[in-house]
């Protein structure tokens, strides 16, 4: 990480703090990169995706 992103990541958490939404960051805070490298990473999940990750852990176990 650089400095220049490390300095981001630090601006757009002090401005979540101050009420700034989530969605308005400029870089991602889990992955520690810009937002816009991640983006596609962030998925919401879903009954089906939830379910299909499930029934594929039991798959996997089972053997």
């Amino acid at each position: 990480m650089n400095k220049k992103l490390a300095a981001a990541i630090a601006r757009d958490d002090r401005l979540e703090d101050a009420g700034m939404h989530g969605d308005d960051r400029q870089t991602c805070h889990t992955h520690q990169c810009w937002a816009a490298d991640c983006e596609d990473q962030h998925s919401t999940p879903t009954a089906g995706s939830l379910l299909a990750a499930a029934i594929e852990l039991d798959r996997t176990q089972s053997r």
